[in-house]
């Protein structure tokens, strides 16, 4: 299919792939001597080429409109202003919604595996879900069809586009995680705990064990560093695959009008449907990306971070099944009552 679109003169690739937002380089350094050409990279013919592009731009917004989203919303929680219990109510739809997800991702992701130190780096864990999350969903919405249709000037059909998309963002955001694995990991368990983690037999098993040991630890540390640049993978993959399925599709009716214009309308029809429909799949998966990256993440924090864990509920002699925690009676139980509490309250009284 993708030869046929091509052929056509619509490359599916040419919507997800970095486009220049300019002419003219803005940063021009020499790099390798004359011929040396990297596309890559940026390199032409012995020169670094810096340019603006549509994903670095789309960059700047996600994190312009991060603090200005949570700048607003944090003024809607304020607990100063108010009287009785409506100082304590968050008020706007928007700060509710985000309210709501914050709790979400610090109840049911970071604290069951960070426990203590939840609330200490949970600022870190709501940065990095909220840029992907916005970053995806942004990338969603054509902006820059919306400019050439609004204006005329085809040069504006390139801008906009997921952020996410690209390998170079991701791979940041992989490698940020990653710093925040080993910096947390020293800072909770010491140097010397962090780095002996990577062995697992220890280090006193004599000269025999010490080409295992070594061989384990080398191991390790590319199992951590395989983790993170899976992160990269996952990320960049989905969101590129996804706008790659949509081109392709949308392309079929320009390709089918390249045959004939009744050919063209009779595609466009149940295109569009399945466009429609897979749009509102991606927007599923902008969700669940921005989860799954943030989850991952405070695995692996917890992993390096947490070597002792905490009493679970399981462990607790008085724990309730889910069944009985829904029965008032259960609830109230006066066996369930502790012994000081049962002293201060003799029967009869």
């Amino acid at each position: 299919m993708l030869p046929f679109l091509a052929a056509a003169g619509h490359d599916p690739t040419d919507h997800a792939i970095p486009h220049a937002l300019h002419e003219s380089p803005l940063l021009k350094i020499p790099f390798g001597g004359e011929g040396t050409n990297v596309p890559a990279l940026g390199i032409r013919d012995g020169y670094y080429e810096f340019f603006l592009t549509n994903h670095l731009m789309m960059t700047a917004v996600v994190g312009l409109l991060l603090i200005i989203t949570g700048v607003l919303c944090s003024r809607k929680i304020s607990i100063f202003h108010g009287e009785g219990l409506g100082r304590y109510q968050t008020r706007g739809r928007l700060s509710q919604l985000f309210e709501t997800i914050c709790a979400f991702i610090r109840d049911e992701v970071a604290y069951p595996n960070l426990h203590g130190l939840t609330d200490k780096y949970i600022h870190y864990i709501w940065t990095v879900f909220f840029f992907i999350l916005f970053a995806n969903i942004l990338g969603v919405i054509p902006f820059g069809y919306m400019l050439q249709l609004i204006t005329g000037n085809d040069a504006f059909s390139h801008w906009g586009g997921s952020a996410t998309g690209n390998l170079s963002l991701t791979s940041m955001l992989a490698l940020t995680s990653l710093i925040a694995i080993i910096f947390i990991g020293i800072r909770e368990t010491s140097a010397k705990d962090f780095f002996n983690h990577f062995n697992p037999i220890g280090w006193d098993g004599g000269i025999l064990m010490l080409p295992i040991a070594l061989m384990l630890y080398v191991l390790e540390w590319l199992s951590l560093l395989v983790k993170c640049f899976v992160l990269a993978m996952r990320l960049f993959g989905t969101m590129m695959a996804g706008h790659l399925v949509l081109a392709a599709f949308v392309g079929l009716i320009f390709a089918a009008g390249e045959a004939s214009k009744g050919m063209g309308y009779a595609v466009s029809v149940p295109v569009v449907l399945v466009a429609t429909s897979l749009t509102l799949l991606e927007l599923f998966v902008c969700c669940l990306q921005a989860f799954i990256f943030t989850f991952l993440t405070v695995l692996f924090i917890a992993a390096m971070a947490t070597h002792e864990h905490d009493e679970h509920l399981d462990d607790d002699p008085h724990a309730m099944t889910d069944a009985n925690q829904m029965d008032p009676d259960k609830i109230f139980d006066p066996s369930r009552i502790s012994p000081a509490v049962g002293a201060s309250h003799p029967a009869g009284a």
